[in-house]
């Protein structure tokens, strides 16, 4: 079942009835109201929970990053999560020549890079000696965290110390512990622990000297040996965290899709196996995998956005799908085919690898920044993807569970660029460009532990949603029943035979401009006769996209590890921004759906973007976004007339292409870095759960 609106005519291909437009009308006055309330009892806080400082390959000190992302971009709370293992520079200064800085100013020369080894010695470096190295949890407990608390207090808003750490057998996670972090005097001594015992780039042997990490009295456990490949203690650490931590940590997979699949004897990417592992460790409620759980998404909509490869995911890894779709990786943006297959489900061979590569540099020949294809990586690695909604993500939907999609900035640099100058070949700042919006109730929103769990309590709930570039603000939506309502990360109880199921969508439409430094027009949008400037994106249109529900998979199934999609998922509904109701600032849209259009157990959730369905390179007919990779074939047609200066290829101004873009085999520059990122945007909310039960008037869970 779906349907489609446009030009207020829509219907259900059911044929039950007509969906109800428009402002809340009588008969939705009651999901109206509950959006009422959800706005009046609490708020969307916007944060960040994965970035890098001078800890470990970052350019700026934790105190610089915190003031960047809660200052000048207006986070309200923010999680500073630097790698594992150890790092030689001194995270409280900022380190600005590292990387290929081209600056525009003299700020080449502020807060040169300082050394451990130069600002306290080595004689105070701690643990296994390794040189003029620190081991992570020294400079997480000693160092980072009270910087990051005291740049929070100056803020007043919640800050914590977290780890992207080294996950054993596969790449990153995103993982934090509120713990002690917001006493009086408190102090980091979870997290550092965390990092000490179950970071894989971690073989500190020391206990952490006066620490003692592995004592049992200080919840510690014996250090297990760090094994290339070693799934089962990563999945041993979300074990270790929801016995100890289970309300105040999160264990969130980074890029998920960026190292391909996972590869015995590999520290790689992730397979659908290893997310239910991860999924079930952290379950509140073992025997209930609807139950909530610490390990309750991934950052599919990665962070590094003005890299030249979206997300630094590639053909040359190879990431799964060979790239991102509008922004966001494979597993939650398109369809995928199982590990180790060709498109066709055919097993794959070296022969048939190379077949493949030479298909896709074929296609890609002469699109500039399309990426080389890795025809060498481990057969397991590859993962080949096809725009659709039939994800990754749906297939755990499917199963009930409470899992989640999240973006990230990822910030290390701006690549070429200095880390203050308005171009990225790289990443953007915290804020800058990536959102997450957590749902949080009752509190001050200041710098406080009651601030700083609800945000975590949020995020777990699956009441967020990611956003890119400002194409949304305040957002909400609600489905009820006889009085009933639920939001995002809810669960409606639904009797098909009782009244009609209402809907209710509210989008805060930003006016003014966004972050982008650039003013022309954008130019996936000129081929369609529109001109829309990149720092002025509008809302085109939304998708409501539902599946059923079937229930959980046991680990011992085969489709455990083969049910990388579900066939129930489609495209369920489309509204174009002509349907929506303006109310000042805000985009209103409300109806009704005939109680017997639920015959079971089903999920909606949703995304949206400025890209119209069809755009060339952008998006399919059905509003899907395409490979990324397509970027390369979109034409800038604004070139830099003004005189260069001494700044060469630096030189910069707001309605021009910037003359680092590339150019195709006809001299035209083309879309790739910071202006690709900034002309193709997407927000994606999580799912509405809704469960049919004939014999319940209708409740929320």
């Amino acid at each position: 079942m779906a349907i489609e609106t446009r030009n207020s005519v829509a219907a259900l291909l059911c044929g039950a009835s007509v969906l109800a437009m428009g402002a809340a009308p009588a008969m939705a006055q009651q999901a109206q109201a509950y959006a009422d309330r959800i706005e009046a009892q609490g708020a969307y806080l916007t944060g960040d929970k994965h970035n890098h400082t001078t800890c470990t390959d970052g350019t700026t000190s934790v105190r610089t990053l915190v003031d960047q992302s809660a200052v000048v971009y207006g986070l309200d709370w923010f999680a500073q999560t630097g790698h594992g293992g150890t790092g030689n520079r001194d995270c409280r200064f900022d380190d600005i020549q590292t990387g290929n800085v081209v600056p525009l100013t003299n700020l080449g020369s502020f807060n040169p890079r300082e050394f451990w080894e130069d600002t306290i010695g080595l004689d105070a470096l701690k643990g296994d000696d390794i040189g003029n190295r620190m081991w992570r949890w020294q400079s997480i407990y000693e160092y980072a965290y009270p910087d990051i608390a005291n740049a929070g207090k100056l803020a007043d808003k919640p800050t914590w110390i977290g780890i992207e750490t080294n996950a054993p057998g596969h790449e990153h996670v995103s993982m934090g512990i509120i713990g002690n972090q917001f006493r009086t005097v408190g102090d980091a001594y979870a997290t550092a622990q965390f990092e000490y015992l179950w970071d894989r780039g971690d073989n500190d042997t020391s206990g952490g000297e006066s620490l003692d990490f592995e004592n049992p009295a200080n919840r510690g456990v014996a250090k297990l040996p760090n094994v290339t490949g070693d799934h089962s203690k990563s999945v041993k650490s979300v074990e270790w965290l929801r016995k100890h931590y289970p309300t105040d940590s999160y264990y969130v997979p980074a890029h998920v899709e960026r190292q391909g699949a996972y590869t015995p004897g590999e520290n790689r990417g992730y397979n659908a196996e290893d997310l239910r592992d991860y999924h079930n460790a952290g379950l509140f409620n073992p025997n209930d995998v609807t139950s909530p759980s610490l390990a309750f998404g991934g950052e599919m909509q990665a962070g590094h956005m003005a890299a030249a490869q979206r997300g630094t995911y590639s053909a040359g890894r190879p990431s799964v799908g060979l790239g991102t779709f509008g922004g966001s990786g494979c597993y939650g943006a398109a369809e995928m085919s199982l590990p180790g297959t060709a498109p066709d489900g055919t097993p794959l061979t070296r022969e048939l690898v190379n077949e493949i590569a030479d298909a896709w540099e074929a296609e890609y020949a002469g699109v500039p920044d399309a990426g080389g294809f890795n025809r060498n990586a481990s057969l397991p690695r590859y993962v080949f993807c096809k725009p659709g909604v039939k994800t990754l993500w749906d297939a755990m939907l499917s199963e009930g569970r409470r899992y989640f999609i999240f973006g990230s900035s990822d910030w290390h640099n701006r690549g070429a660029f200095g880390p203050f100058e308005p171009h990225s070949t790289l990443d953007f700042w915290p804020g800058e460009y990536q959102k997450i919006y957590a749902y949080t109730r009752g509190v001050s929103g200041k710098y406080d532990l009651r601030t700083a769990r609800a945000v975590v309590s949020g995020m777990r709930s699956g009441n967020t949603y990611s956003v890119m570039g400002d194409l949304i603000g305040q957002f909400n939506w609600v489905m009820c029943q006889g009085g009933k309502c639920a939001t995002m990360g809810q669960e409606l109880v639904v009797n098909p035979a009782g009244a009609d199921v209402e809907w209710f969508i509210r989008i805060e439409d930003p006016s003014g401009v966004n972050n982008s430094p650039y003013a022309f027009s954008n130019p996936y949008l000129l081929p369609l006769g529109l001109e829309q400037p990149l720092n002025a994106p509008m809302l085109d249109n939304i998708d409501i996209i539902r599946g059923d529900i079937t229930g959980p998979i046991d680990p011992s199934d085969p489709a455990y590890k083969t049910m990388v999609s579900h066939p129930s998922t489609e495209i369920f509904m489309t509204m174009f921004r002509d349907e929506f109701s303006a109310e000042g600032d805000f985009l209103i849209a409300s109806g009704t759906l005939p109680a017997e259009t639920f015959t079971n157990d089903m999920y909606f959730r949703m995304r949206g973007t400025n890209l119209p369905k069809g755009t060339p390179n952008g998006t399919d007919a059905d509003g899907n976004p395409l490979s990324d990779n397509n970027a390369g074939r979109v034409v800038c047609p604004f070139p830099y007339t003004a005189e260069e200066g001494t700044n060469g290829r630096n030189s910069f101004d707001p309605m021009a292409c910037p003359l680092y873009l590339p150019t195709n085999d006809e001299g035209q520059q083309v879309l790739s870095f910071d202006v690709e990122a900034w002309a193709n945007l997407w927000f994606h909310a999580n799912p509405i759960f809704v469960k049919v039960a004939p014999t319940q008037q209708a409740r929320l869970r």
